[in-house]
């Protein structure tokens, strides 16, 4: 099917959303660091602050590991629209939070909804995708992730200098007012609809997205027939060669993702510690998070060129732009390398999400997403706290991107490392398996 049907697009629409604003959700905390180490009511340490950075993405972690579970009980539909009111209710009450173990407890909320979103939104882009066109669609949803970023560090500009945090906290709030529109158009997965035999559903869904019920019937009728009875989704996951793939791309996401939050939660004050002024400083998550809408153009290259070369080559982006901003260069050099650097960090995620989903089958497809941004969430853990630590240890300015351009280079060789995986074994129909037997016989 060469033109995606209304239905698939408002699937996409309604991902671009929602990922637009976990993306505020998340970029906003760098964009208030220095309202909170000048919030004299607190009086935060650079360490506290690397552990608040660190404490929303464990809540991805959770999230994340949770959100295959959920979705194989509970379906992705509810998933995917609880954990959006999750963490938009989090985010406003980070407005009026009394003290910054609460402020905490709630960057923990916020994670947590933002990691069970993630991989549900993946495989549904993923799923919704014409063939051939999974990495496009992929980037046209989780571009949004990016322009949430834009949009927080435009709002800080005005915000954080006149109104501190608490103001770009109550803003997270307005991801409420998108229920009404997903409830309206966010599916449920067709697998899921017939795992549990709701064939009128299905048939449903597959008619608003222009999708091939039969097709999606058969292909599970195929996994059925060559998955081993005993072998449950996580096994899956490591079945049919795929086992050595899978460890390989959980490193690779552990470092692209300890290199994305180290920067995103510190970027603006590294800037300002190093003599660049406070609308430069703020005004670098703009830079780091317009680059990352360059995925749109890197997904059309993954599927035209191939998608381990592209995730490669943005990899290296990362180490070299992280490399050259070592140097201190002037501002608008600066802002080219942190424009480049948001396509090496929250552009690759979206190009590594579309990689991995699409090394599984449909049918467990979820589940090595979810299980892959569990594992990568540590390298989100470790990476703020990480630069807090480097910060609070008076490191140059200099060693501290530096610090971050080697977990970037051995990401990038670990991507290169990928194998293929092995072609699903064919199963041949019970008729033409008779025909076969008579054949012989003749």
């Amino acid at each position: 099917m060469s033109t995606p049907s209304r239905g698939r697009l408002h699937v996409v629409a309604a991902c671009f959303l929602i990922l637009l604003c976990e993306g505020y959700d998340l970029a906003m905390f760098g964009s208030i660091v220095p309202s909170l180490r000048s919030y004299g009511a607190w009086h935060l340490s650079a360490e506290t602050i690397g552990l608040m950075g660190s404490a929303s993405v464990l809540g991805m972690l959770c999230g994340a590991a949770g959100a295959a579970w959920l979705a194989d009980r509970f379906g992705r539909r509810p998933l995917m629209i609880g954990a959006v009111v999750l963490f938009s209710l989090a985010m406003g009450a980070g407005a009026v939070a009394p003290s910054a173990a609460i402020f905490l407890v709630l960057r923990f909320l916020v994670g947590l909804g933002a990691g069970a979103v993630m991989p549900t939104a993946a495989a549904t882009l993923l799923d919704v995708a014409p063939a051939g066109k999974g990495s496009r669609f992929s980037a046209m949803g989780f571009v949004g992730v990016g322009l949430g970023g834009v949009v927080a560090g435009l709002l800080s500009l005005w915000l954080v200098p006149s109104y501190g945090f608490r103001a770009m906290c109550a803003a997270g709030l307005a991801p409420l007012l998108l229920i009404p529109y997903l409830l309206r158009v966010v599916p449920e997965s067709i697998p899921f609809l017939l795992a549990r035999g709701r064939a009128e559903e299905a048939a449903s869904v597959a008619a608003r997205l222009g999708v091939d019920l039969a097709e999606q019937e058969r292909e599970e009728e195929r996994r059925d027939a060559v998955r081993p009875a005993s072998r449950g989704r996580l096994g899956e996951v490591f079945g049919e060669g795929r086992a050595v793939g899978t460890v390989i791309f959980w490193g690779a996401t552990l470092f692209c993702l300890l290199v994305t939050f180290g920067v995103s939660a510190w970027l603006p004050d590294l800037l300002l510690g190093a003599g660049y002024s406070m609308s430069v400083s703020l005004g670098s998550l703009v830079a780091l998070k317009a680059g990352a809408v360059g995925v749109l153009a890197a997904g059309w290259l993954a599927d035209r060129f191939g998608q381990k070369r592209v995730v490669l080559c943005t990899y290296l982006c990362s180490a070299f732009s992280l490399a050259a901003l070592s140097l201190s260069p002037p501002p608008v050099v600066a802002y080219a390398l942190i424009a480049l650097l948001g396509l090496g960090t929250t552009g690759l995620q979206t190009l590594i999400n579309a990689y991995v989903g699409s090394y599984y089958p449909t049918r467990i497809r979820a589940t090595g997403l979810g299980l892959n941004l569990s594992i990568g969430r540590i390298g989100g853990i470790v990476g703020p706290t990480y630069l807090g630590f480097l910060v609070a240890s008076g490191l140059g300015f200099g060693g501290k991107f530096y610090a971050l351009a080697v977990p970037a280079l051995v990401g990038a060789c670990l991507i290169a490392a990928v194998p293929r995986p092995r072609p699903a074994p064919r199963v041949v129909a019970p008729a033409d398996a008779a025909d076969r037997v008579v054949g012989s016989a003749n």
